[in-house]
């Protein structure tokens, strides 16, 4: 009854090879070690160290790239001592200095969906220089590219700044009001315009630069004001504050701090250590590298953890911060409470006191976050968070045009729930995906230089062609391995060598681990093969003949055979399992083989248990029992308890035979379990077998028992990582220990998301082709 292993093995399709042909191994060895060994010079491996050590100074030089946009409204604020005087000199000086070729400013390099970002951007550094009547060849200039890109101001194509409408419509209005001429089409201004008008009937504190005279800045200095005397962190917003509103003192001291550190210019968005922070781990586990920067990580999570307790404002005044912080926080094994986002749970209530004009990025944050349930009752906030995020994101974000087509491709990732996604395809996407000039985009586009960089980017497809190198080395001994215990004499295909290797690297993905990787995938295929005996190839009698030579296994040879196939079958099973005891002793300094034997036995009596008593009808189980023995007979004891023993960690009889070993084997076999009843439950009504729903079916409507499972598998997939992410006191278990569970029961439901019972999915296929053999060729 292990559908769930089966369901994955399927023929790899490769570019160069057709669909339906298996790779030979010699071309797997010789592609493996091309690739190998034109990484493995003293040179390479020197460059490679030298990156690493480059990326770990990055931690500590956290900043944003210059903001022209923002820099132009700090040179627009007037002296304290004249009204004719600018305040930062120094600024106008950086946009004299800055412009472009084309005549523009903005991000630099600039890119060629943000020419929404450079027209703003330039138009205030216009209003700047025409302000203090300075620049007149950098003006002639500007203006030109106005004219040229004009047409761009209404181009859904384009990706908008935050509140772009409103405030490229009120720069206009202060340009005519400095008779600043625009040559700009009249219909595209009245469009604009109106856009304005409708958009400005919202909470638009943040874009009070744009609505200028109009806001009530004393109220909203009153009410929105940081602790470091900005308005929303932000050097625009604080700066049109001391432009139309004048002499705050606090203001005058947020923007002389920033230009103490960067002399005359501001980046958008002013402090940047904790958004800096939140980001490179963030891209640095996106890139799949960050197992290189543990200590730095670690160090960065406890700044952070230090300051969500602080309730610091830095992360709590920011929506982004405050969930970014949550997610990164919780499923690093800190202690946070979904608490502290209790004031997101209501939509209406969000946009209605969120003091700014949305980012797409602060709801896609709070969706990511609110997929990190621990708790049915306790975690109800992220379930409101959960709920109206996701409906909003499919029929706001993704159907109405609010968003550009790039942020709707981080929409459509975002609303696939994390643990269906294989971490290995999304690592390899992020890196395909990634730029050195990628940037982000609040009021102005910015870049994180040390985050956004060719050397990250080299570090990461290096490292990760050595990943995929070691895998099909690794394939490789798992293909003689099959072939010296003619494991094809027992019904197994060789293309099953692929999918039970894909679940290794999948569960144990460290590169150090090579031997608990090959020792999983040979048990997920001796496992196949048991379950094939017992579920259909071999009679009751020929099943007990097989217990009953484990359950004698060093003095099996009295046993006998009750036939041919149980002889080649306990033949290959007991050299496996000696083989594999035997690396399993050296690794522990104790045998650990009778533990290894005692867990297939369990198996197999339930396997048998399953089909005589069960299949046959003789008896119907409750429905505790079916989940726990098709629990065990699904795997979810005998594949992580085995994997422990391989692991590089010392662990202990009574470590393995404690109550949260057997919490964490019950709810992930639970979740698998579920999940392969859920998939595959018409079938099995058909076939009359019995699965979860079948079984409450007897006492509600399918509809109903199809919840009801539902219910249970979400319950149990909670509880699970309640018991990987939350420190249990006492708790002696390592986290690698735990982790293990966790990455079983994920993979399980990024295989039934990509399944069904009845055709092969191609998209399987290419997550093989992609995690073994394509290159990045990026």
């Amino acid at each position: 009854m292990i559908v769930g292993y089966r369901s994955t093995i399927i023929t790899l399709s490769h570019p160069k090879l057709g669909n339906g042909k298996t790779i030979s191994s010699n071309a797997i060895f010789q592609r493996s070690c091309r690739v190998r060994c034109s990484h493995s010079t003293t040179s390479s491996m020197d460059g490679f160290e030298d990156a690493r050590d480059r990326i770990r100074e990055n931690f500590g030089k956290l900043e944003l790239s210059p903001s022209s946009y923002d820099t132009a409204w700090v040179a627009m604020v007037p002296s304290k001592h004249s009204l004719n005087e600018p305040c930062f000199p120094q600024c106008l000086d950086w946009i004299i200095e800055n412009q472009r070729e084309d005549g523009s400013w903005g991000l630099n390099p600039s890119h060629p969906l943000l020419l929404k970002d450079s027209l703003s951007s330039t138009l205030a550094c216009l209003l700047a220089l025409t302000k203090w009547r300075v620049g007149e060849e950098q003006i002639k200039r500007g203006v030109g590219f106005i004219e040229t890109y004009g047409w761009a101001v209404d181009n859904k194509d384009q990706i908008s700044p935050l509140g772009f409408e409103v405030i490229f419509s009120s720069m206009i209005k202060s340009a005519e009001k400095l008779d600043l001429n625009l040559p700009l089409n009249l219909h595209l201004v009245n469009l604009v315009k109106c856009k304005r008008d409708s958009t400005i009937k919202r909470n638009v504190e943040y874009m009070g630069e744009g609505v200028g005279e109009l806001c009530d800045w004393k109220e909203i200095i009153k009410l929105h004001q940081r602790q470091n005397g900005s308005l929303f962190d932000s050097p625009a917003t604080t700066a049109a504050a001391l432009i139309y509103h004048q002499h705050d003192k606090k203001c005058y001291q947020y923007l002389y701090s920033i230009l103490q550190q960067h002399i005359n210019w501001v980046p958008t968005m002013y402090p940047t250590k904790i958004h800096s922070l939140l980001c490179l781990v963030d891209t640095l586990q996106n890139l799949g590298v960050h197992r290189h920067f543990k200590s730095e990580i670690k160090k960065a999570l406890d700044e952070i953890y230090r300051l969500w307790q602080q309730k610091n404002e830095d992360i709590f005044s920011n929506v982004t911060h405050c969930a970014m912080a949550f997610r990164l926080l919780r499923m690093s094994y800190y202690d946070v409470s979904s608490d502290e986002l209790a004031e997101f749970v209501d939509e209406e209530h969000f946009f209605a006191t969120s003091g700014k004009y949305t980012s797409h990025v602060e709801i896609l944050e709070l969706h990511k976050a609110s997929q990190l349930a621990i708790d049915h009752e306790k975690d109800d906030i992220l379930d409101k968070i959960n709920n109206w995020t996701r409906t909003f994101m499919e029929q706001k974000l993704l159907n109405n045009g609010f968003i550009d087509r790039m942020s709707k491709k981080e929409v459509e990732l975002a609303l696939r729930k994390f643990y269906t996604t294989s971490h290995l395809a999304e690592n390899r996407r992020y890196i395909k995906s990634y730029e050195e000039n990628n940037f982000k985009i609040l009021k102005a586009a910015y870049r994180s230089p040390n985050i956004n960089n060719k050397g990250l980017l080299a570090f990461s497809i290096h490292d990760f062609e050595l990943c995929q190198a070691q895998r099909r080395e690794e394939l490789q001994q798992l293909k003689r391995w099959f072939e010296d215990y003619r494991l094809d004499q027992l019904g197994l295909a060789e293309r099953y060598i692929h999918a039970s290797y894909l679940f290794g690297v999948t569960v144990i993905p460290e590169p150090e681990l090579s031997d608990a990787r090959l020792m999983y995938a040979k048990y997920v295929m001796l496992l196949t093969i048991v379950d094939d005996h017992f579920e259909s190839f071999a009679s009751k009698d020929e099943c007990l003949n097989i217990i009953e030579l484990v359950e004698r296994w060093d003095d099996y040879a009295s046993v006998g055979y009750k036939s041919e196939k149980v002889k080649v079958f306990f033949s290959v099973f007991y050299k496996s399992i000696e083989e594999l005891a035997t690396i399993a002793e050296i690794k522990q300094g104790r045998s650990v083989k009778n533990h290894l034997i005692n867990l297939w036995l369990e198996l197999m009596k339930l396997m048998l248990m399953e089909q005589v008593e069960w299949c046959s009808g003789k008896t119907i189980p409750s429905i505790e029992e079916y989940l726990y023995v098709t629990s065990v007979t699904f795997g979810s004891k005998l594949l992580p308890l085995s994997t422990q023993y391989f692991l590089g960690i010392k662990i202990s009889k009574d470590l393995l035979e404690s109550d949260e070993i057997d919490g964490l084997c019950n709810c992930s076999g639970r979740v698998m379990r579920i999940l392969n009843d859920l998939q595959d439950s018409k079938k099995e009504q058909k076939e009359g077998s019995i699965t979860l729903v079948t079984l409450l079916m007897k006492s509600m409507s399918e509809e109903e028992a199809i919840m009801k499972t539902k219910e249970i598998l979400e319950m149990n997939r909670r509880e699970l990582l309640k018991m990987v992410l939350v420190q249990k006191k006492g708790s002696q278990l390592p986290q690698l220990c735990k982790d293990i569970f966790w990455r079983s029961s994920k993979w399980a439901d990024f295989t039934y998301s990509q399944t069904d019972a009845y055709r092969i999915p191609e998209e399987m296929k290419n997550h093989i082709d992609e995690v073994f053999y394509k290159p990045l060729n990026h």
